[in-house]
């Protein structure tokens, strides 16, 4: 799900996208369930450099029906034939950002993500274009962008749990505050059936 846009002047002044359009579900270990929010906070005028990684570890898609037998079996068989992530490193940083995931509303995609050593506050998902927007979202306030807000600090090694309805591409952003300074993290999903 992209915004459409043919330039940068018109992405610009484009409406940012609810990333519950894509979403049944966020949470992150460590914040639990992601809270849907107007953030005020997303669009940032200076950006720090990004430290967080993808592990490659500990990366599966569980089953939601953990009593059905038939989903638990086929949620592992999917994760056994399917790598979701590859931290190589000799792998081109471009293609680290890329993750496969599960498509259904049955299935949860589990990436464990490494946030370092550094204490993140607000971590907010959304979808990456609505970086290159001015933030106005219908019946927001002016630089309101629709984000999943975790709340509290962040550090370490986390995993973040998302159920995705549709097969698609989707460019999404993770947005870290540590103590004024904001990154972002990347990640291009390829959500499969």
């Amino acid at each position: 799900m992209n915004i459409s846009a043919q330039s940068w002047q018109d992405l610009s002044l484009a409406q940012p996208i609810d990333p519950r359009s894509i979403l049944l579900y966020a949470s992150l270990s460590g914040a639990g369930l992601g809270s849907f929010i107007l953030s005020t906070s997303f669009l940032q005028a200076t950006w720090g450099t990004n430290p967080i990684a993808l592990t490659g570890n500990n990366t599966f898609v569980s089953s939601l029906q953990s009593t059905d037998a038939s989903t638990v079996a086929d949620a592992a068989q999917w994760s056994f034939s399917h790598q979701m992530v590859n931290a190589n490193s000799a792998l081109g940083p471009a293609m680290k950002k890329v993750v496969f995931l599960r498509a259904g509303s049955l299935w949860q995609n589990n990436i464990e993500i490494n946030f370092g050593a550094a204490n993140y506050t607000n971590v907010q998902l959304s979808l990456r274009d609505n970086l290159g927007t001015s933030g106005v979202f219908f019946n927001g306030s002016a630089g309101a962008v629709p984000v999943i807000l975790f709340a509290g600090t962040q550090t370490g090694t986390l995993t973040l749990h998302l159920v995705i309805p549709q097969p698609g591409m989707y460019s999404t952003v993770l947005v870290l505050n540590n103590a004024g300074t904001y990154s972002t993290f990347e990640m291009e999903l390829v959500v499969i059936p």
